[in-house]
């Protein structure tokens, strides 16, 4: 009777467990409530994690759309809304990406903002750069394929997506032009990307201005990935910054050394990126692109915290480490453009 009854504890604890195989990928993954719980699922600012059913529903749609949260294709994200924690799946933007450069029907896409020129008129422009005198209003993305007869064509208006936080304070134009792929990549391949959306599409509630990854570090299959709160919390007791270099330019004074550290003593490589940011005074969209520019990223992270998810603690520690250099390089190529 015992063993009976312990059988049928660990069935049920295998039911849990979800086996399979992401798309475009090779390996197998293993995803269970327990695992979203612990390891994926962002926590809400009040420190709520999902339910049970919330990360069930959660694997689900992975094994159904065969995602892979572990390489950054999606997120579980919560917040605090007045019904309680409210917790969101959103997709990624390289999963759009990578799943229309598989398809055998894609053949390739243009993208770009809509803008409102002097004279009244609107106008389609590539990518997400504008003129002086243009203000953008939308943007527009083209899917073409290799034997259907007709594009598909999205144009999205900016007033309906942006949000006035996040990355769409530093970064509207370029926000807009992947909500623009996101719908049209969406409408050409429904069987692959049906049911999933982006970040910058949802609405994730007005108490909800940045994700809060929280300060613990999670163990990930025997490495760390460190997620820190969205802003730097104030260090534990005051201390004077140490004055600055003659030769650091507008880098500001250096970093005190509780810039980074977590309540119990630990370092978290973003939360000090952030505050570095801050006292460079280069916003975290600057910093994106440079990333982007440089080759060092493919240009499809919309915040840090996803860069974050996607390339793990220790990318995140060579910026903080290297960042004497890239900062001096930015605010470099930003006093260029002025002058």
């Amino acid at each position: 009777m015992e063993n009976n009854k312990t059988n049928t504890l660990v069935r049920a604890s295998e039911e849990k467990v979800a086996e399979f195989v992401p798309y475009g990928a090779s390996d197998k993954i293993r995803l269970s409530a327990a695992i979203v719980q612990n390891l994926i699922a962002v926590k809400t600012k009040s420190g709520k994690t999902c339910s049970e059913r919330e990360a069930i529903r959660f694997v689900a749609m992975c094994v159904a759309k065969r995602l892979n949260p572990f390489e950054g294709d999606c997120f579980l994200i919560g917040y605090d809304s007045k019904d309680g924690p409210t917790f969101s799946l959103v997709t990624a933007h390289q999963t759009y990406l990578k799943r229309a450069e598989l398809h055998p029907e894609f053949d390739g896409m243009d993208s770009g903002v809509i803008v409102l020129c002097e004279d009244a008129q609107l106008k389609d422009l590539p990518g997400d750069f504008y003129e002086e005198g243009q203000k953008v209003v939308g943007g527009w993305a083209t899917v073409y394929f290799k034997s259907r007869k007709h594009p598909m064509v999205k144009r999205l208006r900016m007033s309906t997506f942006n949000k006035g936080y996040g990355q769409w304070q530093d970064n509207a134009n370029g926000m807009i032009v992947k909500c623009a792929e996101a719908d049209a990549l969406r409408s050409s391949f429904p069987t692959m990307l049906g049911g999933l959306y982006m970040r910058e599409e949802v609405d994730l509630g007005a108490q909800f201005a940045k994700p809060d990854f929280g300060t613990s570090s999670k163990p990930l299959f025997g490495s760390t990935v460190e997620i820190p709160a969205a802003e730097p919390d104030p260090p534990s007791s005051p201390r004077e910054p140490e004055p600055s270099h003659p030769d650091d330019g507008d880098l500001g004074p250096t970093p005190p050394p509780s810039v980074g550290e977590t309540p119990n003593g630990g370092f978290n490589p973003l939360k000090a990126l952030r505050g570095l940011l801050g006292m460079a005074k280069v916003k975290e969209g600057e910093l994106l692109d440079w990333l982007a520019a440089t080759g060092a990223t493919d240009g499809s992270f919309g915040s840090l915290e996803d860069l974050a998810l996607s390339k793990g603690s220790d990318y995140m520690k060579v910026l903080t480490e290297d960042w004497p250099r890239i900062s001096a390089v930015i605010l470099a190529a930003k006093k260029k453009g002025k002058a």
